[in-house]
C-alpha cells in the first residue's frame, strides 16, 4: 500500500500571498543575515563582559538596550524605506494590482514581512536576557516586557517609514523622517495646554497596583495598534486607485479613536489620554486635508445607497480635502468640548489656534499655484516647515522684544502659530488680551477655509448627482 507524499511547504496557504512572497525575498536578503549574524556577535561579547565584571550587568547594561534598540528600531524599520517608492518607480504596482491582490494586501505584506523578521530577532534575544538575569540578577519580568516594547515600537516605525516610502522625492521622505514636525508641533500644542492649566502628568502618575499597570500595557498597545493601522491606511490610500477610497475607513477609525480617548479623558481626568488624542487629531487632519479632490462618481455612490443618513456622512467621511475639513471642524470641536467640561475654558484659545494654523496652511495651499499638485503631502509638509520655522524665529525676537519692553510683542498675534507659541510666556497680565486678539486674528482662516470647501463641494455636484444616478440603478 502505498501513500501519496504531500509536498513541502515552508508557510501555511493561509497566509497572505503578498506576506509570504515579501518574507521570503526578506530572509534570503543579505541585509537580514548580516544584521542577525552581526547583532548575535556583539551580544555575545556583551554576555561575556558581564560574566568578567564580577556578575553585575548594570555596566553592561546601556550597552545590551543600545545595541537592541538600534537593530529594532532602526535598522530593521528602514528596510522598508524605498519599498512602495520602488514599485511605483518601476511600474510594478499596477502589475500586482492586476493580480486582484488590494492595496491594503500589499501594503500589510511589506510592512509584516519586515514585523517578523523583527519578531525572529527579538525571539532571538531571550536567551541573553536570561544569561543577565543569572549573571547580574537582574529582574526578569520587567527587561522581557523592555524587548517586548522595543519589537512594538519598531512595528509602529515600520508602518510609518513605509508610508512616508510612497513619497517619490528620497530627499523629502529623509527630511520627515528626521524632522517629525507635523506632530511634534501638535505634540508642543498639547504640551502648552496642559502647563497652561497646571495638569501634567506621566504615564506613571496613578496607583502602581498591577491591576493599572495592566490596564497602561494594554492602553499602550492599543495606542500602537491604532498607529500601525493610521500609517498602513495611509499608504494604501495613496496607491489605490480613485475609484476604490478608503477614506470613510481610515476617518471612522480615526473618529471613533479620539472618541474613547476624549470619553476616558472626561471619566478619569488623566491628561495622558488628551496627550494620546493630540496625535489622533494630529494624523486625521493630516490625512484628510492632504487628500486631492475626487471626481470618480463611484466614490461617491457608496454613500447615496444609504438614504439621508448616507448623504449627511458623506460631508465627513467622502473622499477628498473638503469633507476632510469638516471632519476635522467636528472632531477638535468634540475635543474642545471635553477639555472645557473637565477643566474649564483656559485651554480652549492654544487649541483653537491649533486648528487655525492648519486652516492657514490647506488654505493657502489650495489658493496658491500648489493646487494643481497631484500629491498634497509633500506641499503641505513643506508648507508646514516654513510655517514653523518662522513661527520660531519670530517668537524668539517677540520674547526677547517683551524682555526689554516690558510688554509683549502684540504684532505676533497676528500670527497664530507665533502667537500659540509665546502666549504661555506671557505674564499673567499681559495674556488675556493678548489672547483675545489672537484668537480675532485666527478666526479669519476657518472662515475663509470653510468658504473655499463649501464651493468646490458645490463644483463636485455634477460628480455627486452621478453617484445618485448610480446608486439608483443599482438599487
Amino acid at each position: 500500500m502505498t501513500t501519496a507524499l504531500r509536498p513541502l511547504t515552508d508557510f501555511p496557504d493561509r497566509l497572505s500571498p503578498m506576506v509570504v512572497k515579501e518574507l521570503r525575498q526578506g530572509l534570503r536578503t543579505r541585509a537580514f543575515s548580516s544584521t542577525l549574524l552581526l547583532l548575535h556577535v556583539l551580544l555575545i561579547l556583551v554576555t561575556l563582559m558581564t560574566a568578567v565584571a564580577d556578575g553585575s550587568a548594570d555596566d553592561t547594561r546601556w550597552l545590551y538596550d543600545g545595541i537592541a534598540t538600534l537593530v529594532l528600531c532602526l535598522v530593521l524599520p528602514f528596510r522598508v524605506s524605498n519599498a512602495l517608492a520602488e514599485e511605483i518607480k518601476h511600474g510594478t504596482l499596477d502589475m500586482l494590482m492586476l493580480t486582484r491582490i488590494s492595496p491594503g494586501r500589499i501594503v500589510l505584506g511589506k510592512w509584516a514581512s519586515v514585523v517578523l523578521q523583527s519578531l525572529l530577532i527579538t525571539l532571538s534575544l531571550a536567551p541573553y536576557i536570561v544569561a543577565r538575569y543569572v549573571f547580574g540578577g537582574l529582574e526578569l519580568a520587567p527587561e522581557l516586557l523592555m524587548l517586548a516594547a522595543k519589537w512594538l515600537a519598531g512595528s509602529v516605525i515600520t508602518a510609518a517609514i513605509l508610508s512616508l516610502s510612497t513619497l517619490r522625492q528620497a530627499w523629502l521622505r529623509m527630511v520627515i523622517l528626521f524632522v517629525p514636525l507635523f506632530f511634534g508641533s501638535f505634540g508642543l500644542l498639547s504640551y502648552f495646554v496642559m502647563t497652561a492649566t497646571g495638569r501634567s502628568g506621566t504615564m506613571f502618575s496613578a496607583s502602581g497596583t498591577p491591576l493599572i499597570q495592566v490596564l497602561i500595557i494594554l492602553g499602550v498597545v492599543c495606542l500602537a495598534a491604532w498607529a500601525v493601522f493610521a500609517f498602513l491606511s495611509l499608504a494604501a490610500s495613496r496607491i489605490s486607485p480613485p475609484g476604490q477610497p478608503l477614506a470613510w475607513l481610515k476617518r471612522s477609525v480615526h473618529a471613533l479613536t479620539l472618541l474613547i480617548l476624549g470619553l476616558l479623558y472626561l471619566t478619569t481626568s488623566n491628561p495622558l489620554f488628551f496627550t494620546a488624542a493630540s496625535p489622533v487629531l494630529a494624523f486625521m487632519t493630516l490625512d484628510a486635508l492632504t487628500e486631492s479632490s475626487n471626481t470618480v462618481p463611484s466614490a461617491y455612490a457608496a454613500f447615496y445607497r444609504r438614504g439621508a443618513t448616507g448623504r449627511v456622512l458623506a460631508w465627513f467621511l467622502s473622499p477628498g480635502w473638503v469633507s476632510g475639513f469638516w471632519l476635522a471642524c467636528l472632531c477638535s470641536l468634540f475635543l474642545g468640548v471635553i477639555l472645557a467640561l473637565d477643566i474649564g475654558t483656559d485651554s480652549l484659545p492654544y487649541l483653537f489656534l491649533g486648528f487655525s494654523t492648519v486652516c492657514m496652511i490647506n488654505f493657502l495651499i489650495q489658493v496658491l499655484p500648489t493646487r494643481h499638485s497631484t500629491d498634497l503631502l509633500p506641499v503641505f509638509l513643506g508648507a508646514l516647515a516654513v510655517l514653523y520655522l518662522f513661527a520660531g524665529v519670530f517668537s524668539g525676537l517677540g520674547i526677547m522684544v517683551a524682555k526689554a519692553s516690558g510688554g509683549p510683542a502684540w504684532y505676533l498675534a497676528v500670527f497664530p502659530p507665533a502667537a500659540t507659541v509665546i502666549a504661555p510666556s506671557l505674564s499673567a497680565g499681559d495674556r488675556p488680551s493678548f489672547i483675545i486678539q489672537a484668537v480675532s486674528f485666527a478666526t479669519l482662516w476657518p472662515v475663509l477655509h470653510a468658504f473655499l470647501s463649501l464651493r468646490v463641494w458645490q463644483k463636485l455636484r455634477p460628480v455627486r448627482e452621478k453617484a445618485r444616478q448610480l446608486a439608483r440603478s443599482a438599487s
